[in-house]
């Protein structure tokens, strides 16, 4: 990933957590919000590309999203909150391997996994799922 355009992004809002993306075919993505993912969703469709490399980052504090060999990717905000308690916000991360969404709660900003589970497809969000057009194919 081209470090010189993602700093010239990052300088723009240092106080965000960045989605930093690239696909199979070259394009790089760097969104400091959620919709950004459904604009590389649109690329993926319009370019029949896929994520070959998603990364989340807050300062200097990157992680790295398993993406290889995924049928499908998954990236959504969320919040989880408990009564009388304070509201969590995450970014959850997500694979498809063999029908199963396999999912990771990133806690934010700090960008640390604070729960992983597994879900069926259908209770996932649609809009948030990027698939690999080759692996459907198949």
């Amino acid at each position: 990933m081209n470090n010189d355009k993602w700093l010239e992004a990052y300088r723009t809002n240092k106080d965000a957590v960045w989605i930093k993306c690239k696909l199979t075919n070259g394009e790089e993505f760097f969104y400091d919000h959620q919709i950004g993912w459904k604009l590389i969703k649109q690329a993926c469709k319009n370019n029949g590309a896929f994520v070959e490399e998603l990364h989340l980052q807050f300062r200097s504090h990157e992680v790295t999203i398993d993406v290889e060999d995924a049928e499908a990717v998954y990236l959504v905000r969320s919040v989880m909150g408990q009564m009388g308690g304070e509201s969590r916000q995450y970014y959850t991360t997500g694979r498809l391997e063999g029908g199963k969404m396999h999912k990771k709660m990133w806690l934010t900003p700090e960008l640390i996994v604070e729960k992983e589970l597994t879900d069926e497809i259908d209770e996932c969000f649609e809009e948030a799922i990027i698939y690999n057009e080759k692996t459907q194919e198949n």
